[in-house]
């Protein structure tokens, strides 16, 4: 194994044991803001703490699964899995939002059920305080999931801190409602404030399983095909007739790429083996993944395209007029020039 090789999988291993360590941190962080927002309900028997307190059930157990997925998406690529393990991330996301879900229907129709015969709520004032410890800790933990999260491409990290984060939201609301409660003992305040976070819970369920299943269907990630396009288009040399059928897919901190290159027809295999090197170094270095798999197949260029080659050769069949834009939409489409030969073999 060379060097580069060497080098590549030591920094993999040392970002997936920062994942798990950044996720172990917030795991453990979890457990004792639950126990925090359990004693706020037994002191105060609010309906309202008392969903809070669900919720945040569902960061326990989706906190252990995101432990235990990024663990297992560490594992090197294999026989069976060539793309690594990464996507045990997004299954993991997928039933975050799907016990996010649950929870917000569980609050709910606990709400819906105190209602009518509003419990006696005792000790307000000490259960608001434990409750804006939580909202503040949650806060930091949020943000501090995110931040690595992106930093180092885990969308575990990044969707269990915008659930912190909308956590800390719900339980900020949460808050104000019970001062409103305490200052004017309107009972059924508890209970429309638990119905209202049940149903902000349940839409952030939503969206989280919304955005995992989209990476579970390989929906493209146009904003990083859109940068790749830029970077091959302004190291664009004569030598590449065209590119096209270009695609990008993620599988955790394992990315593939793929797309057809059109090279001058007189090229050797030393002459098309150099640009392709060349367009590996481009796409690698504008790519987040730590591994990139990159597959480039290589095609003779026709002479229906030389008006749009600047290419000085003898072999030319009509003189250059302009260059294709590379738009993205071009480099991810089919190759028009063939499309343009079928037409004329139709004709």
């Amino acid at each position: 194994m060379s060097k580069h090789n060497n080098s590549q999988t030591s920094e993999m291993v040392n970002n997936s044991e920062a994942k798990i360590g950044v996720q172990r941190t917030i795991f453990l962080s979890g457990i004792i803001l639950f126990i925090i927002k359990v004693i706020a309900f037994v002191l105060t028997n609010s309906v309202g703490i008392l969903s809070d307190a669900l919720e945040s059930t569902v960061n326990i157990i989706t906190g252990y699964l995101t432990l235990k997925a990024l663990h297992f998406a560490a594992k090197p690529r294999d026989e069976d899995h060539p793309y690594g393990h990464g996507k045990v991330e997004l299954l993991t996301a997928s039933v975050e939002g799907i016990l996010i879900g649950i929870a917000g229907i569980m609050i709910i129709t606990e709400a819906i059920k105190r209602l009518g015969t509003p419990p006696v709520i005792s000790k307000l004032d000490t259960g608001i305080i434990l409750m804006v410890l939580t909202a503040v800790a949650n806060y930091l933990l949020g943000m501090y999931s995110i931040r690595k999260g992106k930093k180092m491409h885990s969308i575990g990290l990044i969707s269990g801190g915008k659930h912190l984060m909308s956590d800390t939201y719900t339980t900020m609301a949460l808050v104000g409602g019970l001062l409103i409660y305490y200052f004017t003992g309107y009972q059924w305040v508890d209970s429309v404030l638990a119905i209202t976070f049940g149903t902000i819970i349940l839409y952030t369920g939503y969206e989280v399983l919304k955005s995992t299943v989209n990476g579970l269907m390989d929906e493209a990630d146009i904003n990083a095909i859109n940068g790749l396009v830029d970077a091959i288009r302004d190291e664009r040399t004569h030598q590449w007739v065209n590119i096209h059928k270009l695609t990008y897919l993620k599988f955790g901190n394992v990315s593939h790429v793929d797309f057809h290159l059109t090279l001058p027809f007189y090229f050797d295999m030393n002459g098309a083996a150099t640009e392709i090197n060349r367009l590996k170094g481009i796409i690698r270095s504008n790519l987040p993944e730590e591994d990139v798999d990159i597959s480039i197949q290589s095609e003779p260029c026709t002479t229906n395209m030389c008006y749009q080659c600047q290419m000085e050769c003898a072999f030319r069949k009509s003189e250059f007029i302009d260059l294709r834009s590379w738009t993205t939409e071009e480099i991810i489409g089919k190759n028009i020039y063939r499309q343009s030969i079928n037409k004329q073999l139709n004709a």
